[in-house]
């Protein structure tokens, strides 16, 4: 499948936590086909989120636009498959043994997969998000280190960085947590007392995605000279509305 963001894959890194990391991870006629068709228009009319700050157009309703190009209908409609549900559930499957029973895994293989807000349904939801952030002082990040939704199972992050940006940051970073006291924050995400340990850069066509569990730290470096918007494609796994991939004291609102 010359769309899917896993052609290249070798491997899976388990410290900090499980992960991979893929360099030129499409074609590159696959990849400058999807830069010069990105809809950056039709994302940027959205509603804005965070502070004024990100743009997300999510699977629904991009999946059911006629004005959606039709190369990026495809990337959406595989990405959100039950097929890479389960490939990516494999690519883990050691990872799934390390942190949690068998019978987890086995419900993820088994299990009915759809998009979400598409199809309701179903035991896991998928989504694919076009995400896009307007330039911020370099002094801050829309992502400081956090926890991701405990209902997240996986999330990826194809990197679209634009030829002209000469930005430097913005890069993904994991965080080592030795005392496990993470904090999910519905309104900051933020979590307390990690150590940056690995750095996956923000460029063109670099793909990165990570499970869920309950050390998952991470966060956006802030960018540095940055003009031009950053712009990124999030994948995603989900349990439907019921299920969690760890569970942890809740707080609201947490500065840092």
């Amino acid at each position: 499948m010359e769309l899917s963001v896993l052609q290249n894959f070798k491997g899976v890194e388990m410290e900090p936590f499980p992960h991979l990391c893929i360099d030129n991870a499409l074609p590159e006629n696959i990849y400058n086909e999807l830069v010069d068709t990105f809809p950056e228009e039709i994302i940027c009319s959205t509603p804005v989120l965070d502070n004024g700050i990100t743009y997300r157009h999510k699977s629904n309703p991009v999946l059911l636009e006629s004005r959606t190009p039709n190369i990026w209908k495809e990337f959406f409609a595989y990405h959100t498959s039950p097929e890479f549900f389960q490939y990516v559930a494999e690519i883990f499957e050691d990872a799934f043994h390390k942190y949690y029973p068998k019978e987890i895994y086995e419900q993820m293989i088994l299990g009915d997969v759809g998009i979400r807000k598409i199809q309701k349904k179903t035991n896991y939801v998928t989504d694919c998000q076009f995400v896009v952030h307007e330039p911020v002082d370099e002094t801050g990040t829309t992502r400081t280190p956090h926890l991701d939704n405990p209902g997240e199972i996986y999330a990826g992050l194809l990197y679209m960085k634009k030829q002209n940006d000469a930005s430097t940051g913005g890069n993904f970073t994991l965080h080592d947590i030795k005392d496990v006291q993470e904090v999910y924050s519905k309104s900051g995400r933020a979590v307390i007392e990690s150590n940056p340990v690995k750095e996956i850069e923000y460029k063109a066509n670099n793909f990165c995605m990570f499970l869920n569990v309950h050390n998952s730290v991470h966060s956006v470096t802030p960018r540095i000279n940055a003009t031009e918007r950053r712009r990124s494609i999030n994948i995603i796994g989900e349990y439907n509305k019921t299920g969690k991939m760890w569970e942890a004291q809740e707080i609201k609102d947490v500065t840092i």
